[in-house]
């Protein structure tokens, strides 16, 4: 086979096993993860299946790992221990082990400490035989152990996932006894539903859990207030159920996808699966009917197919990390959504044009309708091969190949070879082509996955649609519109309302759910709106937001913008989720999330500036009205240049952000500076905090001026560098000592007590009374009039982001001059300007050091595109320091230092536990 023609096949049909995902080390995560993979017999390749998951799940926890295997007997393989997965599948042996179920957890410690008994699955044998794990927070873990060691079971950790699988044993143990013991499999099933159902009751706290009977050889995974997915699939020809805390760990195996919404649980083996309420629940969608199901009803999930690309977990060779993958491939990602608000690709639309002349558009479309709804692979080859073979399509195939030949023997073959007519985001219907250049069939995968695209443009504007309706009736009604989000989501939030404001003269106010619990909750009346931003849409913080506006029962809509359509927030607490269409984000640092997030704002900002003056401002004259509809028609022409914007950007600063990273990257800290634009310079800061462990803070550039200038000239906040300079003046201080003693005949014995004494005298102004008094003159006259930490300060470094509006550089320009005098280092982000320049490279004094550098951006003239171009560098940055100083403290040997770009520290993607 062709090398070109394996790459292509190798993206279609998503195959992971080709190339194993790399998460490198340190590793670090916040919320754990927790994993049930069911097959129907025991398979030799079930470790190296759990391996790759675990390893899948890697920044979700690295205190502990663990995995439980079973065979055909009822006997559990239990191998846990604390550290990450990525060395422990091959220490604990978990890659060589056999089984048909495997359950497995990683783990960040919230209740008990980083300890083997309290790393999790757990298998628990007190009253009944069952073994599980789980992912979250509960609450009154204390108050549990006490209850459960009362009743009789042996609790031997404190972790709160040992509680939850035990109050399961307990339930499961009283129902099994008011049923008589059955040894009938449903009944024993219907024994632990009823067992989960008042576990949930006995729980405070939010979690996603996995647990399983190894007598009937069942699992149950149950999402209450964490994330949780399940798909199914075929694995060595067999099929497969799995669910997962994590989405991309479960597109390694499959695209099929059950939808599970908070206060669900799933029973299922690897052939068959059922969806339980484990409590009432009722599910709210604008123009709807409420869905109501009731405790323990059985609720119907048939299987979607995702269409989130699985291939974007792989790190492509010609990247090193997965940040700096996303950070190139923002271009991409925008030009996608920006396609989607135009309509669709121009290819899409050039089908549907051919389609609509021949006449079979209708036909097809109904087809394509009925291809979506089947999940089974083989069906869906099945009614592929029906169609290609059918008089409709044969007759369109006929019909457009002999009038346009050209177009399809060459173009389509040019493009085919170099994938840029088949990229997998936008063409569902291509793993049906299985790799083969076949005219016919990829004509027919085109033409389907045309419509299908229309059918998506058509689901995304009615979103849209009712984003602007609630919008409007928030307007009339004169109420309050927020934007409610946490870390990068916030900060996009906080630049969607510079766009609000500057394009459509509509206020959003901006709030982390935590202030809007503090400053908001009590204030909301009816017709306000709430927009929600998350790229998960699991972020706990803002799904309690959404239950609190819920309970007070007001007529009060919901918006979210969100990645992942199937999450808690897309699917079941909105009236309206608008998708972001950024693809699996693997870096922990979010990039092209917060990209696509600024750009869909962006959308809608100039929508309802559109629909303000189509169906609200009808004060305005025909001129006003004119001029108005021109100035929308230039932000619609400035949305379609964002994505050559990001990609111009990278081509041309990469250099000068090399070499600003290299002047900064060991700095303890720094702050960003943005004249208007402050959700950028937060952004950025939070990439360097992330990414570097440096403490960074962004913020508008007036308040700097507000107290925390004092941080410039002499402060005690110090780096390596600083410690560097100390460290040399201190040795050449030791050279002198060490001389004048030998011209006193010191003897060397106390000349080394000299030495001692100045060390500590530096720190504490300590006089020494160890000395002989020819000892005590020589350190005397040496300490006299010396300031030793005056070595310790250095330049403070100031970044400075700025649009190109005249009076914002006028007053970054003043900043830039208040603080260099001070003892500041400037640098500066910003569209060419020559009075800038000047300003930042002129020096405060001749005889002072002082670092500046210049990062000019391309030139576009508007304050709103410099969001999108000084945030990727800003990103760039960021990336370019975590690199540079994860290398310097590997090669100082500093140990378990946590600064790397994919996988800092302490930080997660998600944040699903309180």
């Amino acid at each position: 086979m062709p090398k070109f023609l394996y790459l292509w096949l190798k993206r279609i049909l998503c195959k992971f096993g080709n190339r194993e995902l790399h998460i490198p080390l340190p590793v670090f995560g916040l919320g754990c993860g927790v994993l049930g993979l069911a097959l129907p017999k025991v398979s030799l390749k079930m470790g190296e299946y759990a391996s790759k998951l675990l390893k899948a799940l890697e920044y979700r926890g690295y205190d502990s790992t663990g995995a439980a295997f079973q065979g055909n007997t009822t006997e559990i393989t239990l191998l846990k221990d604390v550290g990450a997965p990525s060395t422990l599948v091959k220490t604990l042996g978990i890659e060589k082990q056999s089984g048909k179920i495997f359950c497995g957890q990683v783990r960040w410690a919230t209740f008990g400490f980083v300890d083997k008994k309290n790393a999790q699955p757990h298998e628990v044998k007190c009253k009944r035989h069952i073994y599980g794990a789980h992912n979250g927070n509960i609450t009154n873990t204390r108050e549990l152990k006490s209850f459960l060691t009362k009743e009789g079971h042996f609790v031997q950790s404190d972790n709160d996932g040992e509680m939850l699988v035990h109050t399961v044993e307990h339930y499961f143990d009283i129902e099994m006894d008011k049923a008589g013991n059955p040894t009938d499999i449903d009944l024993r099933k219907n024994c632990m539903r009823k067992a989960i159902i008042q576990t949930a009751d006995k729980l405070v706290g939010s979690y996603a859990a996995v647990i399983v009977d190894p007598v009937t050889e069942t699992c149950w995974a149950i999402k209450a207030g964490s994330s949780l997915y399940f798909g199914i699939g075929t694995l060595e020809d067999m099929p497969f159920a799995l669910a997962s805390s994590d989405l991309t760990a479960v597109l390694r195996f499959t695209k099929q996808l059950v939808n599970l919404r908070e206060g669900e649980f799933i029973e299922y083996n690897a052939d068959n699966y059922q969806v339980y309420a484990q409590k009432n629940l009722k599910f709210k969608r604008l123009n709807q009917p409420d869905e109501i199901w009731y405790t323990g009803d059985k609720i119907p999930a048939k299987p979607i197919y995702s269409k989130l690309r699985a291939e974007d977990v792989e790190l492509l060779p010609e990247y090193e990390y997965f940040m700096e993958q996303e950070i190139y491939a923002q271009s991409e990602t925008t030009g996608k959504l920006i396609k989607l608000f135009q309509g669709g690709s121009n290819s899409g639309k050039r089908v549907l044009s051919l389609l609509a002349k021949a006449g079979v558009r209708d036909i097809l479309l109904e087809q394509v309708q009925l291809f979506l709804t089947e999940n089974n692979f083989a069906e869906r080859h099945r009614i592929f091969t029906e169609l290609l073979n059918s008089e409709t399509f044969n007759l369109f195939f006929n019909q457009v190949f002999s009038t346009y030949r050209e177009f399809f023997d060459v173009a389509v073959k040019e493009d085919f070879e170099k994938k840029y007519f088949f990229s997998n985001e936008k063409n569902f219907f291509l793993e049906m082509v299985n790799g083969e250049y076949d005219l016919k069939k990829i004509s027919l995968a085109k033409t389907l996955d045309a419509l299908a695209e229309e059918m998506n443009v058509k689901d995304f504007n009615a979103s849209v649609d009712d984003f602007l309706q609630l919008v409007k009736n928030t307007i009339l009604n004169n109420r309050n519109a927020y934007s409610i989000a946490c870390g990068t989501s916030f900060h996009a939030t906080k630049i969607a309302a510079l766009f609000f404001n500057s394009i459509a003269g509509m206020e959003i106010i901006p709030i982390l759910p935590g202030d809007f619990r503090g400053e908001y909750s009590n204030c909301i009346k009816d017709n306000d709106l709430i927009i929600g931003v998350s790229q998960s849409g699991e972020t706990k913080d803002l799904i309690d937001i959404f239950n609190d506006i819920d309970a007070k029962d007001l007529n009060v809509r919901k918006v979210v913008l969100v990645n992942n359509m199937n999450s808690t927030l897309g699917q079941e607490k909105s009236d309206v989720a608008i998708p972001i269409l950024c693809g699996p984000e693997i870096a922990v640092p979010a990039t092209k999330s917060f990209m696509n997030q600024i750009t869909l704002f962006y959308y809608l900002a100039i929508k309802t500036a559109q629909m303000k003056l189509n169906e609200i401002d009808n004060n305005l004259t025909q001129e006003q009205r004119l001029w108005r509809q021109q100035e929308l028609d230039d932000y619609f022409v400035s949305l379609a240049k964002i994505p050559s914007l990001l990609k111009e950007t990278l081509d041309n600063v990469s250099g000068e952000i090399e070499f600003m990273a290299g002047k900064i990257y060991m700095e303890p800290s720094i702050h960003i500076l943005a004249t208007k634009i402050s959700g950028v310079a937060m952004e950025g800061a939070l990439k360097i905090r992330e990414t570097v462990l440096t403490h960074a803070e962004g913020r508008e550039a007036s308040e700097f001026k507000h107290g925390p200038n004092t941080i410039l000239g002499k402060n005690t906040v110090f780096g390596v560098k600083h410690l560097r300079s100390l460290l040399r003046y201190f040795s050449e201080n030791i050279d002198e000592i060490e001389s004048l003693c030998e011209q006193e005949g010191i003897p060397h014995s106390e000349t080394k007590e000299v030495y001692k004494a100045l060390a500590d005298y530096i720190f504490t102004h300590n006089q020494p009374f160890n000395l002989s008094p020819q000892g005590t003159n020589i350190f005397n006259r040496f300490v006299q009039d010396k300031d030793f930490f005056e070595h310790l300060y250095r330049n403070y470094p100031l970044i400075y982001v700025t649009g190109p509006d005249e009076r914002d550089v006028n007053l970054t320009i003043s900043q830039i001059n208040t603080h260099k005098i001070r003892g500041a280092n400037t640098f500066v982000i910003a569209e060419e300007n020559e009075q800038l320049l000047k300003n930042a490279s002129t020096r405060p004094s001749e005889n002072s050091y002082y670092a500046w550098s210049y990062i000019m951006l391309p030139k576009t003239g508007s304050t709103l595109l410099t969001c999108f171009s000084a945030s990727i560098v800003l990103q760039l940055l960021a990336l370019k320091m975590s690199v540079r100083k994860m290398k310097k403290l590997d090669k100082l040997g500093v140990l378990d230092h946590g600064v790397h770009p994919d996988v800092p520290k302490n930080v997660s993607k998600s944040i699903t536990v309180d």
